[in-house]
Order: C-alpha cells, then structure tokens, then sequence
C-alpha cells in the first residue's frame, strides 16, 4: 500500500444534518447483524442546534431500512442526527469525522478538555491534546490512549505510543523513544491493518485479516 499522508482536522461552527430512522433490534435483527437503519441528508445549520427538523409526515423521511429494507412503522423512532463539519485548512477538505478519509487527524476535545494531567492514564499527549488518526480500514486510533497490551496497566504517566512532531507541519511521528511501556515497537495493529505512522504518514506493514484495536506490536 503507498503510504497515506496524515493531515489535521479542524473543527467549524457547521453541522451536517441527517433525518435518521432506526428500530431497536429487539423487535427485528436486521440483515446486518445488528438494528435496522436508515439516513437521509438534509442539509446544514449552526451546531447545537435541535428543532430544524420537518415535520414527521415529509416525505424525505426515510421510510425503510438501507440495508434490509424492511419498512419502518409510525411508532418507531425518528431523530434528528448531526455530525460537526471539520476542515483541513491545508486543502480546503470539508468532512465530518465520521465520513473523514484515511489519514485524516484531529484533536478529540471533548476528552482533551476534561482530563488533567498527561499519559495513557489520561488519553491526553504532551501538548494537552487527544489526538486520533483515521486508519486506512477505517478504524479511528486514539494515539494517546492505552494499548490493549500495556505491559504497564497500574501506571498512567507513561506513552504506549510516544509521539513527536505535529499533524499541522506533516511531521507527526509516532515510536517509542520516550516514557513508555514494554508493548510491541510502536505500530498500531487494528482489525484490518498493521502499520505504524512515522514522519508524517501512515505505512502498512502486513496485511491485518483479525486483530485487536489499540493492540500494539
């Protein structure tokens, strides 16, 4: 695989909107193994904003399930669901995190903004941030968080993955040269990937067919 330049994220005021139906899989397992569920785009608005939705009778509410395509009925559930809209002032990319490519880096604040301290132990890196990757199967890392294979679960100071640089200039690294554990070499193994981020892009190693999040090797 080539390897997948890393670019940061930055939050906007902006929010992409769905209209989304669901219905709880105790009433009907879905052909996917899990709940039934359906999304439509509506648009954008402000963030935090509720009430913009149309009435329940507008027929761009979805009516069936994407998947399975079983019907939905009028007692099951309807909400208004809304994503922030991220950019990468570098490219002018607009995405939302859940729909952000591989490669993609932000700043996780809503952790980052009520731990203290620094370490696994609090998932925030050395600048006070909480910074997570899109790895190319998709599966969204957490660098500063604790590998499930910590050989140091009772002390939380320490960096499973030690990073250096920043995802702003393209120099974010991730090794283990610093206060860290005894776990793997710095790579990040997820169901579907193996490699390691170094000096600003994500290098695959092998392929990955099963594996453990946050395992590392």
């Amino acid at each position: 695989m080539t390897p997948i330049k890393v670019f940061f994220l930055e939050p906007t005021d902006i929010e992409k909107r769905w209209l989304r139906r669901y219905r709880l899989s105790a009433s009907h397992t879905c052909s996917n193994g899990s709940y039934c569920n359906a999304m439509f785009v509506f648009g954008e608005g402000p963030v935090n904003v509720r009430g913009w939705a149309p009435p329940r009778t507008d027929p761009r509410w979805p009516t069936k399930c994407d998947i399975c395509g079983q019907p939905f009925n009028e007692r099951e559930e309807f909400q208004e669901f809304a994503n922030t809209i991220y950019v990468c002032k570098a490219t002018g990319l607009r995405t939302t995190l859940r729909e952000a490519p591989p490669g993609a880096c932000w700043n996780a604040s809503w952790i980052a903004d009520r731990r203290d301290g620094q370490g696994c132990g609090s998932l925030i890196g050395p600048d006070g941030r909480c910074l997570v990757v899109k790895c190319p199967d998709g599966h969204d890392w957490m660098i500063d968080a604790r590998a499930s294979n910590c050989t140091m679960p009772d002390e939380g100071t320490h960096h499973c993955w030690v990073r250096h640089g920043t995802p702003e200039d393209g120099t974010l690294h991730v090794d283990k040269n610093g206060h860290t554990c005894a776990a793997g070499a710095g790579s990040i193994l997820t169901p579907r990937w193996h490699g390691f981020l170094h000096n600003g892009f994500l290098h695959e190693l092998e392929s990955a067919p099963g594996g453990f999040p946050a395992f590392e090797r």
